[in-house]
């Protein structure tokens, strides 16, 4: 059996490229977030569609065969909507992504709050904790306040994101390379 540190090296290009298609994704955030928004809207669209047609098509295959066909049915039906929906307001689509995150991040907050509070009576150093929670319903409380300027905001935290994972990759990739070289 082949051990990883063997195997593993002489994938080093797909890293490279990984890294490197995550950090033109960046660029493409920073440079031009209208189109980064279309294009992520449009991908949800696709795969709503993609995701109901073949849910339809299996509950159709299944009518005879299975008692609960129709759920399937009617998943697949709103994954169709949901995809027209998307397509023909695409700004309702970025919205509510927007407010659900915002009110995900308010309640990871508040959550996180409650325990640095209660865990401080009996653990030290909740402190991170605490401005964890703080962060995130300040972050939460940005985008329902301010949703178009959330929404870019958003973005560009995601783009950093890529950046810095598609740098990571990069670094792997070289690191695999030269580990590639000791074993040849």
């Amino acid at each position: 059996m082949m051990s990883i540190a063997k195997s593993l090296p002489g994938q080093w290009p797909i890293f490279i490229l990984q890294g490197l298609v995550a950090i033109i994704f960046a660029a493409i955030a920073w440079l031009s977030p209208q189109l980064t928004i279309n294009m992520l809207i449009f991908i949800f669209a696709a795969f709503f569609l993609l995701d109901g047609g073949s849910r339809v098509w299996l509950a159709l295959k299944q009518k005879g065969q299975n008692g609960y066909w129709f759920v399937t049915l009617i998943a697949g039906l709103l994954g169709i909507v949901a995809a027209i929906i998307t397509l023909i307001m695409p700004q309702l689509t970025a919205y509510v992504m927007l407010y659900l995150i915002a009110f995900w991040a308010v309640a990871i907050g508040v959550t996180e709050i409650v325990a640095a509070v209660k865990l401080a009576k009996h653990l030290q150093g909740t402190t991170l904790i605490l401005i964890s929670g703080i962060l995130s319903v300040l972050f939460g409380g940005y985008l329902i306040f301010n949703p178009g300027q959330g929404i870019i905001a958003m973005l560009w935290l995601v783009a950093l994101y890529a950046f810095v994972f598609g740098l990571i990759l990069c670094w792997l990739g070289v690191k695999l390379r030269t580990l590639e070289k000791q074993f040849d």
